[in-house]
């Protein structure tokens, strides 16, 4: 619930009795009410209600200077909204009331001398405030309280035993009397004090104290104890939302709109990436408070070209952690295609997209399968290159998700624990994150070191459970009680240690690898055994099959071909889909816990493009990730490939080998597969570095791999002893302290490869505590010869410093690059050398005349579309019966451009439609970065069209033209045809 800071007091504009208010004022200003509805009056004295008044109270806009008596039998429920109260008082009585509090209404005490049920909901005030209990009172609080207080009715002793249950937070507990206290899970009692007179009280259950103080032994959950560390929990409670406002509190919560959202890229991803359904709003029809709870509502109605309507809402911009513990109870709907979660995202996405800053799924349930809550946590590289990890909890005793029950998880530095109802089901603590510049991955524990915000959110269909059925419910709501945050202040959070997992044992069941390792059966392609299956239809494929998914587009074939004397399996792709898994090839490999594999093969295709390879589990794994999900660029030479990962989850005996060949039409070639048990990989940090795909020559120059000390690749020499040398893991910043000359302290990389002829440019950003110098070499391996040597000027703001040379008399793939730090406190970051002279290629783009063929040019038709790409007369020519759903469902494109990072270039081309239309033009990578970006009107008569960009990486890029649904593009069947397509 939403607390006020101060007390406010009803400002009432009626001060006389009004209709339903019937009574009568005595000379002592005494107010006896005689009916059971009292509205819209100020009464200056005490207010009395006896049994006379009936059993069904109801004070409406009231407020009462003095005092408010229950005498005698106390009414069965007495109902108190938008009022004022200075003191509630229960006499003694043998009866329970229920008492509830709504709207502006404020009591600053409540004495209960009988029983009582106090529950607060809907508030824009108070509520109650300070609670007493007098000599043996049983009382129920549900609310948020301030003060609440036992003791007994003359000298703080009690004839019998009070009795307390608590649903909710009390601030302050104060026990001056024997008393028994519920405290279930959902409780929360922030400060509690025992004195004397309430030593020897019970409390039970498995609810939170966060301080105690006691005078005397109680009892707790059964045992003695006068130590509060037996009990206290080390959780503090630091952002909650109890929902017991008249309305969602918009200073906690944002919503997100609409069925989709826009990439970094600018490229709208409708269906929010998971091929959902509904429309999100903010209306109250699909989200709302009420009765003390959070309601988000899915409904089925037409709105805004959708069928379902539903909310998400998030705290991103208002609230976000790092480490805690993050809880919800909720009640959940069921039915196929009810996708209900409580789930966190990275405040900025400081690793890059989705999903290599990470994600944190709290709760997330299948409406299909009631009896299961899922935790996972997602990581790794950008998509389509990321993985997921994670488990189920069963209820038990048949319990369901229409149940309300806890979801919460506590996660700290390198490990994330989650619970359903305080029961542990699942601890994860390996992970990594890595983005497409990067040389490594960051150090542990990225991404899951940063701020993240919640989400709270119910979708409707998607990849997750499937679409409704005729037999879902709708409308159907997700309602959560609460959200609360806490912070470790017990002990200290854990410090993050490397995950290490042993090698097990393989079972008896396993696949045995054959006589050379390989546990890859015919890799050959030259095997056909009736007994062994293989893919229909296609002879010599023993233990191989191959997948196309309709609900992703796939569409192919697959047939074997010889190339170089070996037999290869290709595959001939007429739809692509819209993932890379929408076309596999794959084959079944046991891969034991803790083992290293390397997994090899060669390929090719007839020009560049992608392919995506992992090692996963089938559906009963819910096809978890085992290897990295790597991303291998294909040419039309065939090469060989491979790569090494750990098996970090339980054996599979039936893991899968995929080769994800989706999301392009270019055919595949792949033979010589090798799936290999290794030895873990060693990593040599001197050896010759490749330049990193956005050209940068310097590998960690971000200073945000290795762990613990994030300098992996750099060596650190110093005459300093006393010098201080780390790098910064808030700031990721590298710092060195050294009061000696600029020498006593260097950083140092080796292996920068440097050519002959090569003009190179260095940038870093540095900064001192005063105006300083950092010296900047470039050396020969063995540090004998010289190649660039220049003075930096470091001033007390951060600022980028530049360097340039050209490499003159030979090649140098092992130089050292030296940056002299001692003389201060000297800071660095983002090293980052690229080569400036000699373009990769002066002519990118390939065929750009169409004088005879369409060579070196792709297409792509997603299956939601119908096109044809044809050159006629020295044209592309692309006719357009069915646009689809999106930009990319039709698209003309060439792969593998490389260009120069950093140069500014120009793409130019004629085009022509016989409707006007607008369509996309980009430059992209493989993880859909754009670098060009812009929506161009083509119409009738053919028309000259540039533009220029930079990009900072040098490739392979692609080239698209998007001929889709773009906005303002016609749903007609019609022609573009495009010509002189030019990048320079």
């Amino acid at each position: 619930m939403l607390k006020k800071t101060g007390v406010c007091l009803l400002a009432l504009s009626l001060a006389v009795p009004s209709v339903a208010g019937t009574g009568y004022a005595k000379k002592d200003s005494t107010f006896q009410l005689k009916q059971a509805v009292l509205s819209n009056q100020v009464i200056e004295g005490d207010l009395v209600i006896t049994p006379a008044a009936g059993k069904n109270i109801t004070l409406e806009n009231v407020t009462v200077k003095g005092s408010t008596y229950i005498k005698g039998k106390a009414p069965e429920s007495l109902t108190i909204t938008d009022s004022s109260l200075q003191k509630l008082a229960f006499n003694n009585s043998p009866h329970n009331t229920e008492v509830t509090v709504s709207g502006d209404t404020f009591i600053s005490l409540t004495e209960l001398e009988s029983g009582a049920s106090l529950t607060e909901t809907e508030l824009t005030n108070e509520g109650f405030e300070a609670i007493t209990l007098l000599n043996g009172t049983n009382a129920e609080l549900n609310g948020e309280f301030t003060d609440v207080t036992v003791k007994g009715k003359n000298k703080g002793l009690s004839k019998k035993e009070n009795e307390l249950d608590i649903n909710g937070i009390v601030d302050r507990l104060f026990l001056n009397a024997l008393t028994d206290v519920d405290l279930p899970l959902d409780s929360l009692v922030k400060e509690l004090t025992v004195s004397s007179l309430g030593g020897k009280s019970n409390i039970s259950g498995e609810g939170l104290i966060q301080e105690a103080n006691l005078e005397k032994a109680i009892s707790f959950n059964g045992t003695a104890t006068d130590n509060p560390d037996d009990f206290i929990t080390p959780w503090s409670l630091v952002w909650h939302d109890e929902f017991n406002s008249t309305e969602i509190d918009r200073s906690k919560w944002d919503f997100e709109i609409g069925n989709g959202f826009t990439d970094a890229n600018g490229e709208f991803i409708s269906g929010w990436g998971n091929n959902e359904k509904q429309y999100y709003t903010d209306r109250p029809e699909n989200a709302k408070t009420e009765d003390g709870k959070l309601s988000i509502t899915a409904l089925k109605e037409e709105y805004e070209g959708f069928d379902y309507t539903s909310a998400r809402l998030r705290t991103k911009g208002l609230f976000s952690k790092t480490y805690g513990k993050f809880e919800m109870k909720a009640s959940l709907p069921v039915g196929k295609g009810m996708w209900p979660a409580f789930w966190m995202l990275p405040e900025e996405d400081r690793y890059g997209g989705w999903a290599a800053s990470g994600e944190i799924d709290i709760l997330e349930a299948k409406g299909s399968r009631p009896h299961e809550a899922i935790g996972t946590i997602h990581y790794g590289e950008t998509w389509p290159n990321n993985k997921y990890t994670g488990a189920e909890y069963t209820f038990p005793d048949g319990s369901t998700i229409a149940d309300e029950h806890i979801y919460s998880v506590e996660w700290e530095p390198g490990e994330i624990r989650w619970y359903v109802d305080g029961v542990l089901y699942q601890t994860q603590d390996n992970w990594y994150s890595k983005e497409r510049n990067a040389s490594a991955n960051h150090a542990y524990p990225a991404p899951f070191d940063q701020p993240f915000h919640m989400l709270l959110n119910l979708a409707v269909g998607g990849n997750f459970d499937g679409e409704p059925t005729e037999d879902t419910v709708f409308p159907q709501s997700m309602d959560v009680e609460y959200v609360r945050v806490y912070d470790l202040t017990g002990r200290d959070y854990k410090t993050p240690e490397l995950p290490v997992v042993e090698a097990e044992p393989l079972p008896e069941n396993a696949k045995l690898p054959l006589e050379d390792g390989n546990l890859v059966y015919n890799s050959g392609f030259n095997q056909d055994s009736p007994d062994v299956a293989g893919i229909d239809g296609v002879a010599n494929t023993d233990h191989w099959y191959f997948l196309t998914v309709p609900d992703f587009g796939g569409q192919a074939s697959v047939s074997l071909e010889d190339l170089n004397g070996q037999t290869f399996a290709r595959t001939d792709i007429q739809n692509g889909g819209s993932q890379p898994y929408s076309v596999q090839l794959i084959q079944d490999v046991t891969i034991g816990k803790g083992r290293y594999y390397k997994v090899s093969f060669d390929a090719k295709s007839t020009q560049s493009r992608n392919i995506n390879v992992k090692v996963s589990g089938d559906a009963d794994r819910d096809y978890a990730t085992y290897s990295s999900s790597e991303s291998f660029a294909l040419s039309s030479d065939l090469k060989t490939y491979e790569m090494t990962f750990q098996m970090t989850e339980e054996t599979d005996v039936a893991a899968r080998l995929e080769f994800n060949l989706g999301l392009s039409t270019l055919p595949v070639w792949i033979g010589n597969v090798k799936v290999e048990e290794t030895e873990a990989p060693e990593l040599n940090e001197d050896a010759s570095k490749d330049p990193l795909s956005n050209g940068n020559l310097v590998y960690n120059g971000t200073f945000d791999q290795g762990f613990p000390d994030r300098l992996l690749f750099w060596n650190i020499e110093k005459t300093d002893e006393n010098a201080v040398v780390q790098v910064d893991a808030d700031r990721r910043v590298f710092t060195s302290q050294s009061d000696q000359e600029p020498d006593a302290v260097q950083l140092i990389q080796k292996g920068i490869q440097l050519q002959n002829e090569g003009d190179y440019e260095l940038t870093l950003d540095l900064k001192s505590d005063e105006s300083n110098e950092v010296l900047v070499e470039f050396l020969s391996e063995d540090g004998s010869e010289v190649y660039h040597s220049e003075t930096l000027s470091v001033t007390d703001d951060w600022s980028t410093q530049t360097s340039a040379f050209t490499m003159s008399g030979l090649d140098d793939l092992n130089a050292q690059l030296v940056l002299s730090v001692g003389g201060g406190l000297i800071e660095a970051d983002n090293v980052f050398l690229k080569k400036t002279g000699n373009p990769v290629d002066l002519v990118p783009v390939k065929n750009g005349e169409f004088e005879s063929s369409l060579e070196s040019w792709n297409s792509y038709i997603h299956f939601d579309a119908q096109a044809s790409v044809a050159q006629v007369d020295g044209k592309a020519v692309i006719d357009i019966t069915q646009q689809g759903q999106e930009a990319w469902s039709v698209q003309f494109f060439q792969d593998g451009l490389t260009l120069e990072p950093g140069k500014t270039y120009t793409l130019s081309f004629d085009a022509a439609s016989t409707l006007t239309r607008n369509i996309e033009v980009t430059v992209e990578n493989a993880a859909y970065t754009r670098y060009l970006s812009e929506v161009v009107s083509i119409a009738e008569g053919e028309q000259a069209y540039e533009f220029t960009f930079t990009v900072p990486e040098k490739g392979p890029l692609s080239l698209k033209f998007l001929l889709g649904a773009t906005e303002g593009a016609s749903f007609e069947g019609h022609t573009l045809t495009f010509d002189n397509v030019v990048l320079k």
